[in-house]
C-alpha cells in the first residue's frame, strides 16, 4: 500500500498556522507588556462613601447613624478588611498600578435613608498580559484595605477572586454576612465579640483554602460553609451567646471543625466526645450547636477544642 504524498499537507499547514499564531500572540503580548511596564502608574488611592460624587449632606449624616450594606467585590490582589475608627465610617485605602487596575465605587442612599455602598476592584489588562509583565519586572503591588465603621449596624457582602483575603471583623455591629472566594486563599478572624450577635454568616468558596477563627464571637444564629474542590479550617471557639444552626457542606475537599467545651452539639458527631452531654445539670444551660453535614468525594471532621 502507498500513500499520497499529500495526505499530511493540511494536518502540517494547520499546526505550522497555529504554531504562528501562538507565536504571534505571544510577540504582542510582549510588546504590549513592555509597554505597560515602562508607563506604570502605582500611586495611593482613598475612597469613602460620596467622596467622588456630590451628596445630600443630609444623606452623609444618615451614613452615620442608619444601618446600611456594604459590598466588596474585589479581584487579583491582596485584600485586607477590618475594624476602623469609630465615627469615620467606611473608608478605603489602595496601592496599585492605575494603568493595570481599576477602583471604582458607587454610594446609593435609600429613600428610609439606609445605604449601599459598593467597592469594586479589578484587573483591566489580560492574565497573558498580567504575566508577562510580571515577566519583564513589572511593578506587582496590588493592595486594597477597607475599613469598617464599628459603630453603624451593617451587612456585608466580600466577594475575592484570584487573590488573597483577611478578614478581621472583631468588635463590629455586623448583622448579616456573606463571604465568598475563589481561585486563591482567605482568612478570616473575629478576634472580639461582636456589637450584637449575627443574624446569619455565609463563607462559600472554590478552588482555594480557607480558615476562620473564633466564630463564637460572632455568635450567628445561622452559620453556612460551602467549601468546593479545597480545603478549610473553621475554628468555633468564642463567647456564644445563643444557639446556633449550622450546614456545613463540602464536594472533592476537607474541613476541619473544632467546637469548644462550653458548648453542646446536636446533629454531628464530635470525635472524642462521650454519647451522653459532656456536662450533667450545668448552672446555666449551655448554648446548643445544631450542625448538619453534607459532604460528597470528601470529609467533614468535627473535634472537640
Amino acid at each position: 500500500m502507498s500513500f499520497r504524498s499529500g495526505c499530511l499537507k493540511p494536518a502540517l499547514f494547520g499546526c505550522l498556522g497555529v504554531t504562528l499564531l501562538i507565536a504571534i500572540i505571544l510577540g504582542v503580548g510582549a510588546v504590549m507588556a513592555v509597554n505597560g511596564v515602562q508607563n506604570e502608574q502605582v500611586a495611593d488611592t482613598e475612597l469613602a462613601p460620596g467622596s467622588g460624587e456630590a451628596v445630600d449632606p443630609a444623606h452623609l449624616v444618615a451614613l452615620a447613624h442608619r444601618p446600611g450594606r456594604v459590598e466588596l467585590v474585589l479581584g487579583q490582589g491582596e485584600f485586607i478588611v477590618q475594624p476602623g475608627v469609630p465615627g469615620s465610617g467606611v473608608r478605603v485605602k489602595a496601592r496599585f498600578d492605575q494603568s493595570a487596575h481599576e477602583l471604582l465605587d458607587t454610594l446609593e442612599v435609600l429613600p428610609d435613608s439606609t445605604w449601599v455602598y459598593r467597592v469594586e476592584y479589578r484587573q483591566t489588562i489580560s492574565g497573558l498580559e498580567s504575566l508577562l509583565r510580571a515577566v519583564f519586572g513589572g511593578n506587582q503591588e496590588s493592595r486594597v484595605e477597607v475599613h469598617l465603621p464599628p459603630d453603624v449596624p451593617i451587612d456585608l457582602v466580600l466577594d475575592v477572586k484570584q487573590g488573597g483575603g483577611e478578614a478581621e471583623l472583631g468588635g463590629l455591629w455586623l448583622r448579616d454576612a456573606t463571604i465568598t472566594y475563589g481561585q486563591g486563599g482567605f482568612e478570616l478572624a473575629v478576634s472580639d465579640p461582636l456589637h450584637e450577635p449575627m443574624n446569619r454568616l455565609a463563607i462559600a468558596g472554590s478552588m482555594g483554602g480557607f480558615e476562620v477563627t473564633r466564630l463564637g464571637n460572632a455568635s450567628p444564629r445561622y452559620l453556612e460553609i460551602d467549601c468546593n474542590m479545597g480545603g478549610g479550617e473553621v475554628d468555633l471557639s468564642g463567647q456564644w451567646l445563643n444557639d446556633a444552626g449550622i450546614d456545613l457542606k463540602v464536594r472533592m475537599g476537607g474541613m476541619a471543625v473544632l467546637v469548644p467545651a462550653e458548648v453542646t452539639v446536636n446533629g454531628a458527631a464530635v470525635q472524642g466526645d462521650p454519647p451522653q452531654l459532656r456536662a450533667t445539670d450545668p448552672e446555666v444551660a449551655l448554648p446548643t450547636l445544631n450542625i448538619s453535614v453534607d459532604q460528597s468525594m470528601g470529609e467533614v471532621v468535627i473535634e472537640r477544642r
